[in-house]
């Protein structure tokens, strides 16, 4: 009888430190509401901010080392759909984390994107009033107004990729290198470095897609000084017409404390410059109620001025984070 109680206690301690050596964090965040994108007229539910579903993982494999592991799936909530063929669209890798940095394999954000280009949009790349993906890193989604012939320049996400991140004393580099894709004459890669302290951001960071002759370079910028955080944005490049068409674009935005909620601001635009013609003068209002420290209210107007028609939109919805 002891030695089975000896043996049940011997089992239990085993399990117990190998659950304390590893972990598994299941997150997400669900969003609707109702809106009307810009040069729409079409009034629908819809999701203004990315609803998603995720997982990620760690285990020590002892002295200062981790595997580590993400997957993240992106989903219509309004209808349970999925928004790409591809499942786990948000991204998938995996890898080890020690001193010497992180490394990972598989789907990855290209490092512009989450280190510079995800930083400076007041609105986060979210509801009709985002300004990321016209501006500092222009006709990066379908949400934006460029076309592939007029702008169209940054991914946001390769596969089949290696990326490389490490932070020190505050600062932040990352790279990320993927496979040529079938027919493309380039292999995808991109850089990025940034630094914080307080209320203080600013990076750098220069990304090569798959074409032969598109590249971008973005700088950008946060302060924050009583209920009040700047933000600025820059980019330079060429898209992957012809030779390359030069494309230039800025965002300019603040986050203002007011009651409650914030009041977020922001004008964004961009030119191609070798063709003389504006692709995106677009300004953006919103204000977000936090109704708890996951869920908030949100309001969001925005306007256009290089549409001939439907020129402004908006949303009004929810969103749950957990």
């Amino acid at each position: 009888m002891k030695k089975s109680l000896l043996a049940l206690a011997v089992l239990a301690l085993a399990a117990g430190t190998a659950s304390a050596q590893s972990s598994v964090t299941i997150y997400g965040k669900v969003d609707l509401g109702l809106g009307k994108t810009i040069a729409s007229n079409d009034k629908q539910v819809r999701d203004a901010g990315g609803s998603r579903l995720g997982f990620r993982g760690q285990e020590d494999l002892g002295g200062g080392m981790f595997a580590i592991f993400g997957f993240e799936h992106r989903l219509n909530p309004d209808t349970g759909a999925s928004t790409s063929g591809t499942f786990w669209n948000g991204y998938s890798w995996v890898g080890v984390r020690a001193g010497f940095g992180q490394l990972t394999l598989g789907r990855h954000y290209v490092a512009a994107f989450t280190d510079i280009q995800n930083q400076i949009d007041p609105f986060g790349g979210d509801t009709v009033a985002a300004l990321r993906d016209i501006s500092i890193r222009p006709g990066a989604t379908s949400a934006s107004l460029l076309t592939a012939t007029t702008g169209a320049i940054s991914k946001t996400r390769v596969a089949d990729s290696l990326r490389y991140d490490i932070t020190a004393a505050g600062v932040k580099f990352a790279a990320s290198f993927g496979e040529a894709p079938v027919g493309s004459p380039d292999r995808p890669w991109s850089v990025a470095a940034n630094y914080s302290a307080g209320p203080l951001f600013v990076g750098a960071g220069y990304e090569d897609p798959e074409g032969a002759n598109d590249k971008l370079f973005s700088i950008g910028a946060r302060y924050g000084f009583g209920p009040v955080t700047l933000r600025l944005g820059y980019s330079d490049g060429k898209n992957n017409t012809g030779t390359g068409q030069k494309i230039r674009g800025f965002l300019v935005g603040a986050t203002i404390k007011a009651g409650p909620g914030d009041v977020l601001v922001g004008y964004g635009m961009s030119k191609n410059r070798t063709t003389s013609t504006d692709l995106s003068k677009k300004w953006g209002v919103g204000y977000r109620y936090p109704m708890s420290k996951r869920t908030f209210l949100y309001a969001d107007i925005a306007r256009d001025s290089v549409p001939t028609t439907e020129k402004g939109g908006y949303d009004v919805g929810i969103q749950h984070n957990f």
